[in-house]
């Protein structure tokens, strides 16, 4: 799926999702889940965008903590300026996972700038799974249920972390969807909580992004081991 194509999908699966009881979850891991597939870190590549009202994600120089490579210091910037019953979100897809069982997943957190936004839906990570025969299921990970820690700068950073995903999360788009059969077609980073959400600024800045131990701190990350 490319970026143009995802914007559409994802705001119409967003919409379906939220009729349904949007349940976000908070840590978990399923003892019983198979042994993750080898190499699921290699070749990763993260992608910020957005759709609607002013709200987007994108890399900003001079906001974060220190690179893997370079001194730009970037963090990863996730923006809704506006209600959250507004169709709009900042967005960022992390791409090399798709056909995987959930039990590739072994690890996921970020760190996010105190002076933004961690709430129970926004930013989350959702899954976007698939069955054998494309009925849709999704599984919201929000930030304020996650397991929290001190970042890797002392003061001023929070480190949510996710020590896996377990298929009994997966909430079924549709009643014939099949969770024996999931797959993972999209996994995403979603900033959708609006300003009308009591003490949210609309914002937030994550960094150290990580996913199966590969680490984004920066677009140079993109597809390094």
């Amino acid at each position: 799926m490319n970026k143009h194509a995802l914007v559409p999908a994802l705001a119409a699966i967003l919409v379906m999702s939220a009729c349904a009881d949007r349940t976000v979850s908070g840590p978990t891991l399923d003892a019983t889940r198979a042994a993750p597939a080898a190499n699921a870190s290699a070749g990763l590549q993260l992608h910020p965008s957005g759709f609607g009202e002013d709200s987007y994600a994108a890399w900003r120089a001079h906001e974060g903590q220190q690179d893997s490579r370079g001194q730009a210091d970037m963090a990863l910037y996730f923006q809704k300026m506006t209600t959250t019953a507004t169709e709009a979100a900042g967005v960022a897809e992390i791409k090399g996972f798709e056909g995987m069982p959930l039990s590739a997943i072994t690890g996921l957190s970020w760190e996010h700038r105190v002076d933004g936004w961690c709430g129970a839906g926004a930013p989350r990570w959702t899954f976007i799974v698939s069955d054998n025969s494309g009925d849709r299921g999704v599984i919201h990970l929000g930030c304020a249920a996650a397991l929290h820690s001190p970042g890797t700068s002392p003061f001023g950073w929070i480190k949510d972390s996710y020590p896996g995903v377990s298929p009994s999360l997966i909430q079924p788009l549709s009643e014939s969807f099949n969770a024996l059969e999931a797959r993972i077609s999209s996994l995403l980073i979603i900033f959708d909580e609006g300003t009308d959400v009591p003490l949210n600024p609309g914002y937030v800045y994550l960094d150290n992004i990580t996913v199966n131990g590969k680490v984004f701190t920066s677009p140079a990350d993109n597809g390094t081991n």
